[in-house]
């Protein structure tokens, strides 16, 4: 059978996981987007409420009270934004774990089946780098990024990946932060077709 098939149902579900959260995320963007236009109707008609000297006292105590609600609703659509912020943040660890968590079914398939890094086969090209060792790199940036500390060869393969991708893949742009979903993202493993292709080219 063989450690693909072995681990089949994990990557499988990981993947759908990370992807629903994903899904989730884009909701939640657009949900804040929605919400922070309201904002600022709310703080436009805030300021350009009239309160001319030449208006009644009729007029001047209706503004005050629109001002007031207008206020009122403005900060309530400022705690919903907060809140959207906290989400899309917890849902964006999230994924971050659980493409880490990925990538640690990947790596370990190349330990186990192959002894070692170097004896398993480079696969396909990733830029300047590969395969094999974006994976490598990608799952021991997700272990240790609170830390910060990485070997030569982690920083090595990232600096190729920023060169080529961007700084999505800069360890000095986002410091203690993990980058695992941006190379699950990068491999196209959003489904498990591909990362199945990809594992076999490994020889798993």
């Amino acid at each position: 059978m063989g450690y693909l098939y072995d681990t089949e149902y994990a990557a499988r579900n990981l993947i759908d996981l990370a992807m629903g959260e994903e899904r989730q995320i884009d909701k939640l963007w657009s949900r804040l987007e929605q919400v922070d236009a309201r904002l600022k109707a709310y703080r436009w008609d805030f300021h350009t409420s009239d309160m001319h000297e030449d208006f009644s006292d009729h007029y001047v105590m209706a503004a005050f009270h629109r001002m007031a609600e207008t206020n009122q609703e403005a900060n309530a659509v400022r705690s919903e934004i907060d809140s959207l912020h906290a989400s899309i943040e917890a849902k964006q660890q999230a994924v971050q774990s659980i493409c880490g968590a990925l990538l640690q079914v990947a790596k370990q398939g190349i330990s186990l089946v192959h002894g070692s890094k170097l004896a398993a086969p480079v696969g396909r090209a990733i830029g300047d780098s590969h395969l094999r060792d974006v994976i490598w790199a990608g799952r021991n940036q997700a272990i240790h990024y609170e830390d910060g500390v990485f070997n030569d060869s982690v920083t090595s393969i990232f600096s190729h990946l920023e060169e080529s991708f961007g700084t999505d893949f800069s360890l000095g742009a986002h410091p203690n932060l993990s980058r695992a979903a941006q190379i699950v993202k990068l491999l196209g493993w959003t489904e498990y077709n591909q990362y199945e292709s990809d594992m076999r080219s490994l020889g798993l």
